[in-house]
């Protein structure tokens, strides 16, 4: 079953024709809030799984396209789900969207042949109630012109076909752009990385007498343990080394050699692939699941095999070790191989793996946190601390990173567990802390929620909706989701503490405080930790301050810029290669100027793959590219911010007031 939707159908605001055939229009997106839009209420919609359309970015960069699902109430924000979808520049792509995903239960959308991430937002709406579909573009530096091709509602899943063309050449790098440090032959790459790993051999520690082995200040001399902790000085919150020295962690994300780029699907853009076969096989990720092959290629580790060979995870680790000293960095972040972790002997962080869930979940990722089964995961989940329990150089374990429940503004999960149309745990609390509230009186709680339940029992079955009742039910829905949270951050945090109680529970990595809610299982641990991508972190740590009487962590920032050799920035944008050390800068020393600071980790060593990795992510935010040549005029901002660091935290420099150039991101 199949419809089209025709062009005469098609509604225009804020944005310009500028081309029209039977096929496609060319639509110019002059303005962010710019948008074509089309009636569907009267269309059976619910006959239909997919809505699909091609697109073609004519842009040289990769654009963020939207698609805005729209109930009959589209004046509400809460009634709107936006899926957001990265596309290449140049490159004919088909965009399926399965409208089961308007249940808002999925975060990340499965990639697709041709396109880049897909990540949906917003708050789930009802498909029986969709109304209007929007297709806009998220705001860039310039005019975006975009080929819209006849959209199609249909219940098959499509084919995907892509146009042959080469966009990745022999070392991982964009073909059809030139930039400084371009890497031009496999000779030059020789030439740069035998010099790198000469160099490598004259670098044994930190490049400042004043820092101890573990990277802490000197200057400063607390009590030392053995181990990582956490101190406040009167004035502001310190890590503590090992040592005893004070320290604030200066960290780098995913210390690997190379990121991986997905193959499966998009080989015909590559210019060169080698086979698998002997030493090249360390390039190579071949995952097999149900007879079906996903393969993923590394040019960052082919590019290392070509000069060194058999040695070139050695020779990659010897350099990178000694840039980490150099740049002044004393912690190696999430997502780092434990051979290189190891292999340094540095300060690291721990990302602790297969989170605690149930079966049965209440939202996304959301388990049924009062159920005796969250706790036996949760015990199963801690023992993976036992063999890192002793080790001097772990700093702490982050418990998750950015759980999916939480990319919801404002999100009831209270409400969203009261719609389960099954058994929970935390429905029984949910019932005995809504009958204590009450008194036991069912007359009193219908009243107050505007019911008419002939007991509590009956909250069993499912209720939509169930904060707009009332105001008296918004309001205890919310409670309640706090006890949720807390529950959901206090069960894992004990059991990690009975296998490790020796080093930091570093928190979850919040993408955002997307509520107030997610303070509340703060209590459990030692340090409160969110990804923070703003240009100056300060208001963010000082908010999150009020809230949290604890040392904060960031874990994740970043910037990007478009004058190398990449198609997208990142979270955040800025002109130049220079704009992005002045950014790292003015993030770093306005970080450690707050009393609560105790570091942050830039994401991430490598510029990820012109192609995408897993998830479609092709960012220019590494501080080398996929050759690993530094980009120098970022480097050059990085080794004067992190030597000075510590100046700045203790109130004896000032911090820097050179600020980026800030351009509108392009990143999805």
């Amino acid at each position: 079953m199949e419809e089209m939707i025709n062009f005469s159908e098609i509604s225009l605001e804020n944005c310009l024709k500028v081309q029209e055939t039977s096929n496609y229009l060319t639509i110019n997106f002059y303005d962010p809030n710019g948008f074509l839009y089309f009636d569907v209420s009267k269309k059976e919609i619910e006959k239909y799984k997919y809505f699909i359309v091609d697109v073609e970015n004519q842009e040289n960069f990769s654009v963020g396209i939207t698609f805005d699902f729209c109930e009959n109430e589209n004046n509400n924000k809460n009634n709107i789900l936006r899926i957001l979808i990265g596309i290449l520049p140049k490159l004919k792509t088909r965009i399926c969207i399965p409208f089961e995903v308007l249940n808002g239960q999925t975060l990340f959308l499965d990639r697709t042949p041709g396109r880049l991430k897909a990540v949906v937002q917003g708050h789930k709406i009802d498909i029986s109630k969709l109304a209007i579909i929007k297709i806009g573009i998220i705001k860039a530096f310039k005019n975006v012109n975009v080929k819209i091709y006849n959209p199609i509602l249909t219940d098959i899943q499509p084919e995907y076909p892509l146009p042959d063309i080469k966009y990745v050449d022999e070392f991982g790098q964009l073909t059809f752009k030139d930039w400084t440090d371009k890497t031009k032959s496999e000779e030059e790459l020789k030439t740069f990385l035998l010099s790198e790993l000469e160099k490598s051999s004259e670098i044994k520690s930190f490049q400042n007498n004043n820092l101890s082995g573990y990277g802490g200040w000197k200057n400063r001399k607390f009590h030392a343990t053995g181990f990582f902790r956490t101190e406040f000085d009167g004035n502001r919150w310190w890590l503590v080394d090992p040592e005893g020295y004070a320290f604030i962690s200066i960290g780098l994300d995913c210390v690997n050699p190379g990121e991986h780029a997905r193959v499966t699907w998009m080989e015909k853009l590559y210019s060169k692939l080698p086979e698998k076969e002997g030493i090249i096989n360390d390039a190579w990720d071949i995952y097999n699941e149900n007879g079906i092959e996903d393969k993923y290629f590394s040019f960052g580790i082919y590019n290392l095999i070509k000069i060194f060979g058999q040695n070139w995870w050695e020779s990659w680790a010897k350099i990178t070790k000694s840039r980490m000293y150099i740049w002044g960095f004393n912690t190696i972040g999430n997502w780092t191989d434990l051979k290189f972790i190891k292999y340094a002997k540095m300060p690291y962080v721990l990302p602790l793996e297969n989170f605690p869930t149930t079966k049965k979940t209440i939202f996304r990722d959301f388990p049924d946190v009062f159920s005796n089964e969250y706790k036996e995961n949760s015990e199963a989940f801690a023992t993976q601390l036992k063999q890192f329990e002793d080790d001097k150089y772990m700093i702490g374990y982050f418990l998750t990173n950015e759980p999916h429940w939480a990319f919801v503004d404002n999100l009831n999960i209270a409400q969203e567990m009261l719609e389960c149309d099954f058994e929970l745990a935390s429905k029984d609390a949910f019932i005995d802390f809504i009958s204590k509230k009450y008194n036991n009186d069912i007359k009193l709680f219908n009243k107050s929620w505007n019911l008419s339940l002939n007991n509590f029992a009956e909250l069993k079955k499912p209720i939509k909706k169930a904060s707009r009742l009332s105001q008296n039910s918004k309001n205890d829905l919310e409670e309640f989701s706090k006890l949720m949270v807390e529950m959901f951050c206090k069960v894992p945090s004990e059991e990690t503490k009975k296998v490790d109680p020796n080093h930091l529970n570093l928190g979850m990595r919040f993408a955002w405080i997307s509520s107030d809610a997610l303070y509340a299982g703060s209590k459990y641990f030692d340090v409160f930790s969110i990804n923070c991508y703003q240009m100056d972190p300060y208001e963010d740590i000082d908010k999150i301050s009020k809230n949290v009487n604890k040392p904060i962590l960031i874990g994740e920032f970043h910037f990007g810029a478009l004058d190398r050799g990449l198609l997208a920035t990142g979270l955040r944008a800025v002109k130049t290669q220079e704009d992005r050390g002045k950014a790292y800068q003015i993030y770093m020393e306005s970080g450690v100027s707050h009393k609560n600071f105790v570091g942050a980790h830039y994401f991430i060593l490598n510029d990820q793959a012109v192609l995408g990795r897993f998830d479609g992510e092709n960012y220019q935010i590494g501080i080398v590219d996929v050759c690993h040549k530094p980009y120098k005029e970022f480097a050059d901002f990085i080794v004067k911010t992190n030597y000075g660091l510590y100046e700045v935290a203790a109130g004896r420099r000032n911090k820097s007031n050179q600020y980026p150039i800030e351009i509108p991101r392009v990143a999805f």
